[in-house]
């Protein structure tokens, strides 16, 4: 079967289809996700991809599931996503393909990063966990920089600053999961930290 075409511009026009249905200026939605009106009126024509992370703020912000903010598909009482059924959208860095269905608990996404990119820094309430499936990738957490190879996986509060840069030389492929904010376990006396045998000490981003 073949591969989907990438439209890069079904995001922003989703994005301004869901203000818009809900009355707001680009001032209003701006504010409650902690951008410019510059910022998400350009993202809303297509002139710059959104980060994974503004997405997920903008989904929340909604009220609606990361699914149903980046794909047309109708609900169904379960949601199954084949490898052919993917379908990319272009965000800063790579391409994302959402695979959690509309249901509230979590948000999974395979999220192609290419060489030499990097995730804009992100935060957002709820938890996060990341499993490469390919390649090479740097996650910087606060001033803590991980080394993740293929098959390596990290769990860590999403509040903290976050990004995930390419270190390898071919595309990385990035299973990621976010939980709903309802989940966020973080201690409520401050964050915790856990390194395996690639966390090394690197500069904050």
């Amino acid at each position: 079967m073949p591969e989907r075409e990438i439209d890069a511009g079904w995001i922003g026009r989703r994005i301004a289809q869901l203000r818009s249905e809900r009355g707001w200026t680009l001032a209003t939605l701006a504010d409650r996700v902690d951008l410019s009106t510059t910022q998400l009126s350009r993202i809303e024509s297509s002139a710059r991809q959104p980060s994974l992370g503004t997405l997920i703020e903008l989904a929340r912000t909604f009220g609606v599931t990361l699914s149903e903010l980046v794909e047309d598909e109708a609900p169904t009482v379960y949601h199954l996503t084949r490898r052919t059924d993917l379908v990319p959208r272009q965000i800063a860095g790579g391409e994302l393909s959402t695979l959690s269905g509309r249901f509230p608990g979590i948000e999974a996404m395979h999220l192609a990063l290419r060489r030499g990119s990097s995730t804009p820094e992100a935060q957002h309430a709820g938890e996060e966990f990341l499993c490469v499936l390919a390649g090479n990738v740097d996650v910087t957490l606060n001033t803590d920089t991980l080394d993740l190879d293929r098959g390596d996986a990290l769990q860590f509060p999403a509040r903290l600053p976050h990004v995930i840069s390419n270190t390898g030389d071919d595309t990385a492929e990035i299973l990621i999961i976010s939980t709903h904010p309802a989940n966020d376990r973080t201690p409520a006396g401050g964050e915790t930290r856990s390194q395996n045998r690639h966390g090394t000490a690197g500069p904050s981003t």
